[in-house]
């Protein structure tokens, strides 16, 4: 009975490990995509071409953001691996190398989006309305990019040494002061004048301006266990840096290749029409909320991950990750239930457009089919980055995305000419084969043996 109730007791306790990590991830998480269904919703009232226009653009500007961001992967790995080793002085230095690399970066990219906003969005979209919005929306917003990759990284930090509250509170107060925003600057109220798809980016841009000074304030005042010390970050630390491109590099790698499938695959349906188009972008929106719950439990999993091997706990690295990923699978489940029950119902909420509304709840229903496979592709990935198998989920991703989805979408779109519904179709099959063979990853071991 003894040895019943301690499997009960260590049981427990690691649930409540994975909930503490997790829920607030999930929550920050929430609160972000819920910006951009807001954002989506609120232009949706405008007119097709400016939902097209801001899809379109946020695509673009932040492709390449969500690449360079990725090194928030290698951060993370490297932190968790420090405080379960209880080395907080290499946990710092880590921190201080990591913002002065993003930081850098940040900038560079800022410089090219706003050089490669309008001869994209020219070859790309033949609506002359579309170009013009979209042109003017990613040169507003690009601003932001240069607070948003660094508090990306950070928030990432405070992820690896096991605090997710702290980026879920800054993302609320950010997100809600964006949200606020979209309502006065694109409708044009409280004496506001009415902006349209600029008051949208202007209040995004705002948004991430104010994440970055109280992610950052709060890792310079030393209110955790990591702190950020600003005097550290002008001194390189070429070990570190090294450590880190070697962690981050697969899983800027890994997002590379997402974002240009992206791009890519938002090319080829854009010649599917505007309606198409619009229809695609608000499902997308809409389905952005069901990878919440796979999102939190990547996060527990690679923090609880991280933390056992550099403690020495091999089989509570395991375990975490097991847990993490039944906790997504049962939520995203549910989630994909909602999907087929309320589909309309939804949709509605996002565009007024009864075309778009009515091919948008179809791709939805679809949609509804992937959660499952999923919840397991994330949580498993989550696990396997905080081990520092950052190439395993990079070639995972490479599989799924070049060699299955876009393929099937490229013969969707032009050999057999069928609606988007079998674009969505085609999105069931990526997740299904990347699902199978993260659980063959993770069950090979390799993660087990790798040293950072």
């Amino acid at each position: 009975m003894d040895i019943l109730s301690n499997d009960g007791e260590i049981k427990n306790s690691l649930q409540r490990k994975i909930t503490k990590l997790a829920l607030p991830a999930i929550f920050e998480n929430v609160l972000h995509t819920a910006v951009w269904m807001m954002d989506t919703a609120m232009v949706g009232r405008l007119s097709a071409e400016a939902l097209s226009a801001v899809g379109f653009g946020t695509q673009l500007a932040f492709a390449l953001v969500n690449i360079v961001a990725a090194m928030g992967i290698g951060t993370s790995a490297l932190i968790a691996r420090c405080i379960g080793a209880r080395d907080l002085k290499r946990a710092n230095r880590v921190v201080a190398q990591s913002f002065l690399v993003s930081s850098i970066l940040s900038l560079l990219l800022a410089g090219l989006n706003i050089l490669l906003a309008q001869p994209f969005f020219s070859s790309t979209m033949e609506d002359p309305v579309v170009v013009s919005l979209g042109i003017s929306y990613v040169k507003i917003i690009t601003i932001g990019v240069i607070f948003m990759i660094p508090t990306m990284v950070m928030n990432a930090a405070l992820r690896g040494a096991g605090n997710t509250r702290l980026p879920m509170v800054s993302a609320l107060i950010a997100n809600t002061l964006n949200i606020v925003g979209d309502y006065v600057l694109i409708f044009g109220h409280f004496g506001f004048p009415q902006m349209g798809v600029k008051g949208a980016a202007i209040a995004t841009t705002l948004a991430q301006v104010c994440g970055f000074i109280i992610t950052i304030s709060y890792l310079i005042l030393g209110k955790d266990v990591i702190r950020l010390n600003l005097k550290e970050t002008i001194k390189i630390d070429i070990n570190v840096i090294k450590q880190l491109s070697k962690l981050s590099i697969p899983s800027c790698m890994e997002e590379f290749s997402h974002s240009g499938s992206r791009l890519i695959s938002s090319i080829w349906i854009a010649r599917l029409g505007t309606i198409s188009f619009a229809a695609h972008q608000v499902a997308v929106s809409a389905e952005s909320m069901s990878f919440m719950p796979g999102h939190g439990f990547s996060v527990a999993a690679s923090t609880l991950v991280g933390q056992n091997l550099g403690a020495d706990r091999v089989d509570e690295a395991e375990k975490s990750a097991w847990g993490s990923m039944k906790f997504a699978l049962v939520l995203m489940s549910a989630v994909g239930a909602f999907f087929l029950l309320f589909s309309r119902q939804l949709m509605g909420l996002f565009t007024s457009v009864r075309e778009v509304e009515a091919l948008a709840a179809a791709c939805i229903r679809i949609a509804a089919f992937e959660q499952p496979t999923i919840a397991i592709a994330m949580a498993l990935a989550g696990a396997l980055r905080g081990a520092g198998d950052t190439r395993g989920t990079f070639k995972v991703g490479l599989i799924g995305t070049w060699l299955v989805r876009l393929p099937l979408i490229f013969f969707i779109v032009f050999v057999f000419k069928k609606p988007i519904t079998y674009v969505w179709i085609a999105t069931v099959i990526q997740f299904a084969v990347e699902a199978v063979l993260m659980v063959l990853r993770f069950k090979q071991g390799t993660w087990r043996k790798i040293k950072v």
